[in-house]
C-alpha cells in the first residue's frame, strides 16, 4: 500500500513538472510572438538567411543534370500522403474532445491552417483551436489536444534522428540525446492530454506523428538525391526533428530559415555537405508549396463558398 502511495505521488509529481514546465515554454513563446514586429522581422530574416546561403550553394555547384520536372514529382507524389497524415491528426485532435470530423472536413481545415501559417502570427494554431471550440469542444482541451499533437510531433522527431544519428554516424552521445530528448517529451505529451483522450485515441496520434516525421525526412531525401547530395536514407532520417523543432520556436512563420539552419548543422554531424542540404531544405520548401496549390486553393474556395452561403 505504501509503495503504492509512494508511487502515485511520484506520478504526481512528475505530471506537475512536466506541466509548469510546458506551461512555462509555451508562456514564453506567446510572449515573444505576442510582441509588435517579432515575427515579421523572424520572417524577414529567415527569408533573407535562406535567399543568401541558397544562392551561395547554388553558385557553388553544378546543377547542369538537376530535372525540375523531378524535383515537383517528388512533391506532388507526397502530397497524398502529407495530406492523410495531417488530416488523421486533426480528426483524433477532434475525437479526443468529443467533436467528429470528417476525412475531407479535416483535410480542409489543416489547409487553410497550413496557409494561416505563412502569415506573420500564429495563425494555424490559433485556426484549428477554433473550429474545434465552434464545434463545441471545451477551450481547455481543445488547446490540450493541439498542444500534445506538437509535443508528440517534436518527440517523435527527436527520437528518430537520434537513431539515425547513432547508426549512420556512430554519434551515440548526440543520438542518446535526441532519444532521451524524444523519451522526455513522450512524457509530456502525455501528461498534458486531454482527460477525456482515449488510450486507443493516443496510440493513433502517436502513430500518426512518427509516420509525419518519416515521410517529410523521405522527402527531404529525395529532393538531395536529385540535387546530387550523397546522402543516404538514414542520413536524411537524422533531420527528422528539424521541421517540429523549428516549428516549435514559434517565431519564424512555418519555421523558415530556422528549419535550414537545423539542416545545415545536422550536414555537419553526418559529414554532408552542409551548404547543398541547406539548399536541398529550400527547394523542398518551394516544390512542396507549388504542390500544394491546387489544395489550398481547394481548401480557401471551400471557405469562400461557405461564407457566401451564409
Amino acid at each position: 500500500m505504501t509503495r503504492l502511495s509512494s508511487s502515485s505521488a511520484w506520478r504526481s509529481r512528475l505530471e506537475w513538472t512536466a506541466g509548469r514546465a510546458v506551461a512555462t515554454l509555451g508562456a514564453w513563446s506567446k510572449r515573444l510572438s505576442a510582441i509588435p514586429g517579432v515575427r515579421p522581422a523572424a520572417a524577414a530574416a529567415g527569408t533573407l538567411l535562406v535567399v543568401l546561403v541558397s544562392w551561395r550553394a547554388w553558385q557553388g555547384a553544378q546543377f547542369d543534370d538537376v530535372s525540375v520536372p523531378a524535383l515537383i514529382a517528388v512533391a506532388v507524389l507526397s502530397v497524398p500522403l502529407v495530406l492523410a497524415a495531417d488530416g488523421a491528426e486533426f480528426a483524433i485532435q477532434g475525437a479526443m474532445v468529443g467533436v467528429d470530423l470528417s476525412p475531407v472536413e479535416s483535410v480542409r481545415q489543416v489547409s487553410r491552417a497550413n496557409v494561416a501559417n505563412l502569415l506573420p502570427l500564429p495563425g494555424g494554431p490559433v485556426l484549428r483551436h477554433r473550429v474545434l471550440a465552434s464545434r463545441g469542444a471545451p477551450q481547455r482541451p481543445a488547446a490540450r489536444a493541439q498542444l500534445i499533437t506538437g509535443i508528440w510531433w517534436l518527440a517523435n522527431g527527436l527520437t528518430v534522428s537520434g537513431l539515425a544519428l547513432m547508426a549512420v554516424a556512430d554519434r551515440w552521445w548526440i543520438g542518446g540525446l535526441g532519444v532521451l530528448g524524444g523519451a522526455t517529451f513522450a512524457v509530456i505529451g502525455w501528461t498534458v492530454r486531454p482527460r477525456s483522450a482515449l488510450t486507443v485515441q493516443m496510440g493513433s496520434l502517436m502513430a500518426v506523428e512518427l509516420v509525419k516525421v518519416v515521410v517529410g525526412a523521405t522527402r527531404f531525401w529525395l529532393i538531395a538525391l536529385l540535387l546530387g547530395a550523397e546522402l543516404g536514407w538514414l542520413g536524411a532520417m537524422s533531420t527528422a526533428f528539424t521541421v517540429p523543432a523549428a516549428a516549435a520556436l514559434g517565431v519564424f512563420p512555418s519555421g523558415i530559415g530556422a528549419r535550414e539552419a537545423l539542416v545545415g548543422g545536422v550536414a555537419e554531424l553526418i559529414g554532408a555537405s552542409a551548404a547543398l542540404l541547406f539548399l536541398a531544405a529550400t527547394i523542398e520548401r518551394v516544390v512542396a508549396t507549388v504542390a500544394m496549390l491546387p489544395v489550398l486553393v481547394w481548401a480557401l474556395w471551400g471557405r469562400s463558398r461557405e461564407t457566401t452561403s451564409q
